[in-house]
């Protein structure tokens, strides 16, 4: 009794641990392509980010000459420059935030500055009248999801309106490593934002779902739902009244990562949907 009472102590302590290091994102970068999804992305950031932390807002020109000191590229730099300022007036009411204006292939740059402040979040905004093209690595949401090396919060369009601070944290969890990741980290944000949260086990996956965890290893004083759908389809649900909804992801490529679950969700999540690396 008492070794099995020590495990779990050790258990917990290592949630504990993984939600201050997953948790606190200290440099966070949003990818800006001055459309409603992705100014909406920037707000969702600033305002889940801790107050110390580093908000970066990056837009990337590509024009056809990009690079090459044309008038078209000079005028399409000039007014994402200050389309970027009047994003940064808007989210500086949150969070103050630095402006990088960057030429070249969106994804590629994007990535780039990822590694060059070491981001440990990126926030993106996905388009719901894309969906063939976010199909493919050709969508930007889609290549962070499947190529950032780090956490990926993917805001939709709320066709002007602000979206509520309100409402529950639902994180879908299945046992695996990223599902404790993903768990930690709604953990840490349930406590530093002051909102419910909620673990949403699906039980109609092909796979046996949550192998391995009891509810005790999650915390018997937590609110556990189970449903009998897909994750996919429980957790699109649950999103129509949860403020976030956070899912783990193991970091699949190909094939394999178009049919991820965090990538479905994502896409048809009707609030703003956080994928834990």
């Amino acid at each position: 009794m008492r070794a099995g009472k020590i495990a779990h102590e050790r258990k917990l302590m290592t949630l504990s641990n993984t939600s201050l290091h997953s948790a606190v994102w200290d440099r966070v970068v949003c990818g800006i392509d001055l459309t409603p999804a992705s100014l909406q992305a920037a707000r969702e950031a600033a305002q889940l980010m801790p107050s110390a932390a580093q908000l970066t807002l990056c837009t990337i020109v590509s024009g056809g000459d990009a690079g090459r000191g044309t008038a078209l590229d000079r005028m399409l730099a000039r007014d994402a420059s200050a389309a970027l300022d009047d994003v940064q007036r808007e989210i500086d009411a949150f969070h103050s935030s630095e402006l990088h204006l960057r030429e070249g292939p969106r994804i590629r740059r994007l990535m780039e500055e990822l590694v060059s402040v070491r981001a440990t979040l990126v926030a993106i905004g996905s388009h719901r009248d894309d969906r063939a093209a976010e199909a493919t690595l050709g969508s930007i949401a889609t290549a962070m999801l499947h190529e950032a090396p780090c956490s990926v919060l993917i805001a939709h369009d709320t066709g002007g309106s602000p979206r509520s601070t309100d409402g529950e944290l639902v994180v879908g969890f299945d046992g695996s490593g990223g599902a404790h990741r993903a768990f930690a980290v709604g953990r840490e944000l349930s406590e530093r934002l002051s909102l419910d949260l909620r673990v949403l086990v699906a039980t109609g996956e092909p796979t046996a779902p949550a192998a391995g965890w009891s509810r005790d290893d999650l915390g018997p004083e937590l609110r556990v739902t189970e449903d009998p759908r897909t994750a996919a389809d429980a957790l699109a649900d649950a999103s129509h009244s949860a403020r976030l909804l956070i899912v783990g992801s193991r970091h699949l490529r190909g094939a394999i990562a178009r049919a991820s679950i965090s990538e479905r969700v994502s896409l048809a999540a009707s609030c703003p949907v956080l994928v834990v690396r």
